[in-house]
């Protein structure tokens, strides 16, 4: 073999041996497609998202006391009544009847009274006769005090007559109060809402028990009464801001106002685990749309705290990771010492919330933080990154997941899925 072929073999074995040790090196792990976001100083408002229904913030049930055949109803479910309009009438033969009764009672009681009256004049002057004929001797005194009884007497009997009379009076008061419950009549400004009964039917008028003959409500001022459940109701009061979406007007941004907050607990399903507390919560609406009916479903966003110019992320950015074994509390630190003693009693690490910090140098950075309030999109930031840094907001599987702490990323563009680069766009601040 020649000299030449010598050294080119020795070249072959040495290029095969560093192509080998090379394959034989550990290899870092790709970058991980990211998409991301800068951190912001904007205003943040929590709001409380709840479903309900439209409803009449006033609702009166029309009915009356008087027993009777519904003889006529002069309006039909949807038309609008102006407050003391007829809207139908009960047979009232009866209750006139009894009018006309008392108000004979009353009229032959007013004619006794007038005769008693006359009586007690004519009492008085038989008296001062009596007084004159006994002062001249012309009558015994026993006739005078004759006379004096029966002015007391007839007296007597005009005070009982009087309240006689009253008696009657307040009869036929009530009898025409009666009469006047005959016909139905609108209580307030509003929409029939809806009709229980049809002319010809019995009305049973009771003290006890309501026999409601149609149900009316003011459709100009609407509100939706949502449920909202027992670990944000908490935050509403009453005033907060909200805005309205009705399902049946997907079009529509309604504003509203928070008008009570419910006190009685509802719960489902007690005792189980599947139990559910919930509290009502009504939310007027500054202008109901045309078309609004009461028991469309609605939703409501209720705006309970704002914060303004705070540090924001948006609110997907924020994930969870275990702290590591080398994160062990140091001695004399307050807060981590506090959170050593959760772990212990709960037996394991508690999560901590954390962000992704894109580095000058192309790797994802992991920051404990603290937040604050959130909106729909975005969350408070309390500590733990600076304004204009640049973090990591998905996708959720690899933020969730599979994104670690110093691995390298490429930021995806925001038109595409073309890359912009392994480093923070813009860069860091």
């Amino acid at each position: 073999m020649t000299k030449g072929r010598w050294i080119l073999a020795v070249l072959i074995l040495v290029a095969v041996g560093l192509a080998t040790a090379q394959g034989l090196k550990p290899h870092p792990p790709p970058p991980v497609d990211v998409s991301t976001a800068p951190v912001k100083r904007q205003d943040v408002t929590r709001t409380v998202n709840a479903a309900g229904h439209l409803q009449a913030r006033e609702t009166v049930k029309v009915s009356s006391n008087v027993t009777g055949d519904l003889l006529s109803l002069s309006v039909k479910e949807g038309d609008r009544v102006t407050r003391g309009q007829v809207l139908g009438q009960i047979d009232k033969r009866l209750e006139e009847s009894q009018v006309a009764q008392f108000r004979g009672a009353v009229a032959s009681a007013v004619a006794q009274t007038a005769q008693v009256e006359a009586t007690i004049i004519q009492d008085q002057r038989d008296l001062a006769r009596r007084k004159q004929m006994v002062a001249e001797n012309l009558a015994a005194t026993s006739d005078l005090e004759k006379a004096e009884t029966q002015l007391k007497l007839d007296q007597s009997r005009r005070t009982s007559q009087n309240q006689l009379v009253a008696q009657n009076q307040g009869q036929l008061e009530t009898a025409l109060y009666n009469l006047s419950r005959a016909t139905l009549k609108a209580p307030i400004d509003g929409t029939i809402l809806e009709l229980n009964h049809k002319v010809g039917e019995r009305i049973r008028g009771s003290d006890f028990s309501e026999d409601v003959v149609l149900l009316m409500g003011g459709l100009s001022d609407m509100e939706v009464k949502a449920e909202v459940g027992e670990h944000e109701v908490v935050g509403i009061h009453e005033g907060d801001e909200a805005s309205v979406e009705i399902d049946a007007m997907p079009d529509k941004q309604l504003k509203g106002r928070v008008v009570a907050v419910g006190k009685n607990a509802q719960i489902k399903n007690p005792g189980t685990d599947a139990e559910v507390t919930t509290f009502f919560v009504r939310v007027g609406l500054d202008t109901p749309p045309e078309g609004a009916l009461p028991g469309l479903s609605a939703s409501v966003a209720i705006s309970t705290a704002t914060h303004p110019k705070v540090l924001t992320v948006p609110i997907q950015a924020v994930t969870s990771r275990e702290p590591k074994k080398s994160d062990a509390p140091a001695a004399g630190s307050a807060a981590p010492a506090a959170s050593a003693t959760v772990a212990a009693v709960s037996g394991k690490p508690k999560p901590s919330k954390v962000v992704f910090v894109v580095a000058a140098d192309g790797t994802a950075q992991m920051r404990p933080v603290h937040t604050g309030i959130a909106s729909r999109a975005d969350v408070e930031i309390l500590d733990g990154i600076n304004e204009g840094d640049t973090i990591v907001d998905g996708p959720y599987r690899t933020l969730a997941r599979e994104l670690e702490d110093g691995q390298s990323v490429k930021v995806l563009s925001k038109d595409g899925p073309g890359a912009s680069g392994n480093g923070p766009p813009g860069g860091k601040s």
